[in-house]
């Protein structure tokens, strides 16, 4: 087991995938208040810290890795794109301080690992990647490496192409943590028959066709085949990234879910083929005017929105999700393409929470805190949490199953350089 610090910890989708993985939190670092309680609530007795900007290397405690989720909002292309230069985003540097003061006292922090969206490529004209790059060379890394992952691939119901950058303080494993090889669980043999979906596409797991670019000695990319890490060598094919069944919908609780390492029961997604001669009828988006069709899988939950312009369609036929805390169906019969008689409602807080891979109301409820210094302390009173800071939540979260992937990554490296 491998200790690591969280920062920008959101509602702990990272921590989550990672504890997951058999890695323990040992400090969390959040700004907002709402989701900064649902941390407290699950590990309430991990240290909890607000305004990164305030936290020093003395704050924290000694760990072998650490993760920052920065904030994307000027590296979104739905934002003003002001890149790394950006008040928000440009908290990527107080990561990486953060990792100098660290590596600078001696905690004996091997690995760093970075989320965010895949805006990262164009901002700063093309050159934020390089930047963080750069700045994380600079920093003492050995070695550093991106790739971009799509939760679908993952376990989860949702489309959500995410950049995950990697950097190695003590050695040259990047490569072997984002690599994606036959030899992870589940690979499936040569002769098995492939499944139906838009799981089944592989290549597409980490990007568009698997591009990406490679570094140059001057701290610039080119286009290439596939990602690869600031270093000699390149990360092996993308080809052999795995398809697992994504999971989401549905009201059978006795299914479980076989992702990468997730056995957690959650319900299985509506059924493709449900009606014979149209195929899957399911239908989402993201507050477009216009629901995108989809055979398996939902479009990406953005906090944009607040989560709230999520939306899912199913035929009348079927019986709407109805309970005390969800809202009955919205509208009455519409007609998309080929599929008619639809109903059209919105995701519930629960189904946003099982596309990103966490249990059921993992956020339904918070602790209520206060502000000591830069430190929250729970009162010790746990109180429900509204709708709307759940969407935003979800919308801003790393799903959790892609984190425990990377999680268990780590650890492959971090078990062999200690036998």
């Amino acid at each position: 087991m491998a200790k690591f610090i969280s920062l920008f910890s959101g509602c702990g989708g990272i921590d989550l995938g990672m504890e997951q993985a058999g890695h323990e939190c040992v400090a969390q670092v959040e700004w907002d208040k709402n989701a900064a309680g649902v941390l407290k609530h699950r590990w309430p007795n991990v240290p909890l810290f607000c305004d990164v900007s305030k936290v020093s290397a003395d704050d924290l405690p000694d760990a072998d890795f650490i993760t920052y989720g920065f904030p994307c909002q000027d590296l979104s292309v739905a934002g003003k794109r002001k890149g790394l230069d950006g008040k928000r985003s440009g908290l990527f540097y107080e990561a990486t301080r953060l990792i100098r003061e660290l590596r600078t006292r001696g905690c004996g922090l091997r690995f760093a690992v970075a989320e965010n969206v895949g805006g990262l490529f164009s901002a700063d004209d093309g050159v934020a990647l390089a930047r963080c790059i750069r700045e994380l060379l600079d920093s003492g890394a050995c070695e550093t490496g991106w790739r971009l992952l799509d939760s679908q691939y993952f376990g989860v119901a949702q489309r959500r192409k995410r950049v995950f950058i990697v950097s190695d303080f003590g050695g040259e494993s990047v490569d072997e943590i984002l690599a994606i090889t036959e030899s992870l669980p589940g690979y499936p043999a040569p002769s098995r028959e492939a499944g139906k979906g838009t799981a089944g596409d592989a290549t597409k797991g980490v990007g568009e066709g698997g591009r990406g670019y490679r570094m140059t000695a001057f701290g610039e990319y080119q286009d290439d085949e596939t990602a690869s890490c600031m270093k000699s060598r390149d990360y092996k094919d993308a080809t052999d990234l795995i398809a697992q069944e994504p999971t989401a919908f549905g009201c059978d609780l006795s299914q479980k879910a076989e992702g990468i390492g997730y056995t957690k029961e959650v319900a299985p997604c509506i059924a493709p083929g449900t009606h014979a001669g149209h195929g899957s009828h399911v239908v989402s988006w993201n507050g477009d005017t216009t629901p995108k069709a989809s055979e398996d899988v939902s479009v990406t939950l953005r906090s944009q929105q607040g989560g709230e312009g999520v939306g899912v369609a199913f035929h009348t036929s079927q019986d709407p999700i109805h309970s005390e805390e969800h809202s009955p169906a919205l509208g009455s019969n519409a007609t998309i393409g080929y599929q008619q008689n639809l109903t059209v409602r919105r995701l519930t807080p629960i189904e946003c929470e099982r596309l990103q891979g966490f249990p059921d109301n993992w956020t339904s409820e918070k602790m209520e805190l206060i502000l000591e210094g830069n430190e929250w302390k729970a009162t010790g009173k746990v109180v429900k949490q509204a709708d709307g800071p759940r969407y935003r939540q979800q919308g801003n979260a790393v799903t959790v199953n892609v984190a425990e992937w990377i999680g268990k990554q780590i650890g492959k490296v971090l078990n062999e350089n200690t036998i």
